[in-house]
């Protein structure tokens, strides 16, 4: 996102019709919201895909309704969990609703609290831009796109243990500056 454009003024511009600050929007939060989908519907990923491609049409096509005073993240976040529950639960014919989203909330009760959500990805970001630019790609290379070693050592030319160095720098440098020990469970 960019730097000089504050995420409430993102906002406004895209809740006033902006379709480069639906882009923006789109970018931005596309990566996260894919994994903590993901997290929540395990085993689900071209379901997660789907959704969260209709969810930002969505939003697009209801924008002049949104609020304005938001915490965007916490707001998107929070919306695409409840579209996301909503179209499994019509998708998922053969599983009673009531079990299905009992059997989330006490998964990840305290994994869906937006709050909670924001605070972390925010250490996260802050910390992901701390690392070098090889080991923030092999990091992203290996938690958002799931890539194997192989395949990240195929795609930077390098060796796999080039990979491994830099992979377990990053995660440790990640580790010192969020202060949790398992903190990859953001991813």
């Amino acid at each position: 996102m960019n730097v000089n454009r504050t995420e409430a003024e993102l906002w406004k511009s895209f809740c006033a019709g902006d379709e480069k600050s639906l882009v923006t929007l789109y970018e931005h939060y596309y990566s996260t919201f894919f994994v903590w989908g993901c997290k929540w519907l395990s085993g689900e990923p071209d379901f997660v895909k789907d959704q969260l491609q209709d969810f930002f049409i969505y939003i697009w096509e209801k924008r002049d309704k949104l609020s304005l005073d938001v915490n965007v993240k916490a707001y998107l976040l929070t919306s695409f969990r409840r579209q996301l529950i909503y179209q499994w639960k019509r998708y998922q014919k053969t599983q009673p609703t009531e079990e299905f989203y009992h059997s989330l909330s006490l998964h990840d009760s305290e994994l869906l609290d937006a709050d909670l959500i924001t605070a972390q990805f925010s250490k996260l970001e802050k910390a992901l831009l701390l690392l070098s630019p090889a080991q923030r790609e092999v990091v992203e290379l290996r938690f958002l796109e799931n890539k194997s070693m192989q395949e990240i050592a195929d795609h930077k030319n390098t060796s796999i243990r080039t990979v491994y160095n830099l992979l377990h720098r990053g995660i440790n440098k990640l580790r010192s500056e969020i202060n949790e020990k398992n903190f990859l469970w953001l991813w």
